[in-house]
């Protein structure tokens, strides 16, 4: 079983900038989010909670531990992918500055490459390879992983079988938590393409 908690909000996602690798503290309304969403995890009993190490995630996975129990462990392959010059910029800014970059932000993400940042694809391949390897580790255990948004919508889309472009979509109108039954299989499945990407690379 797989629990997919994503990140309570930071100061630069309320104001709608970009981001990525950026470490940040939750805002008092990402916190008070966070809290408020333990009550979807009635039921849960994840053995370990992993996160990446920035404040925000980190403040995240601290919440959810209090409330089931579980152990941390952070994970740097599970962050969300650095976004170079693009880090910190309103949608606004980023359409006025890169407006062909904009245009794949919006309708072919997982193709864009960042300047100075890390390409999604290379990023979703991190994500990917990591989350197989955490569920093959847990023995059938349940584990928690709390996720910044894009690695949340990219994973999304590789669970619900949807195409990374519709990694906006998924991250609308959706519950901040979820779980998963994943079997061997999709495991398998979510180490191979992993492995393929990176191989593309």
């Amino acid at each position: 079983m797989l629990c997919v908690v994503r990140c309570g909000e930071t100061a630069w996602e309320q104001e709608g900038r970009l981001h990525g690798s950026t470490d940040l503290p939750l805002a008092t309304v990402g916190r008070a989010s966070v809290t408020a969403d333990m009550a979807r995890l009635r039921g849960a009993a994840p053995s370990a909670i992993h996160h990446p190490g920035d404040e925000a995630a980190t403040e995240t996975a601290q919440i959810v531990a209090r409330a089931t129990g579980a152990r941390l462990k952070q994970n740097a392959a599970i962050a969300d992918p650095d976004l170079g010059l693009f880090e910190g910029l309103l949608e606004q800014e980023l359409a006025d500055r890169y407006p062909k970059r904009y245009k794949q932000w919006h309708e072919d993400p997982i193709s864009l490459i960042p300047p100075e940042g890390e390409p999604l694809a290379d990023a979703r391949a991190r994500l990917l390879g990591a989350v197989a390897k955490l569920l093959r580790k847990s023995r059938a255990a349940e584990v928690a992983v709390v996720l910044h948004p894009i690695a949340f919508g990219l994973l999304r889309c590789r669970l619900a079988d949807r195409p990374p472009e519709h990694l906006w979509q998924l991250l609308e109108d959706r519950q901040r938590i979820e779980r998963y039954a994943i079997s061997a299989t999709v495991i398998d499945l979510l180490r191979d393409e992993a492995r393929q990407e990176a191989l593309e690379k």
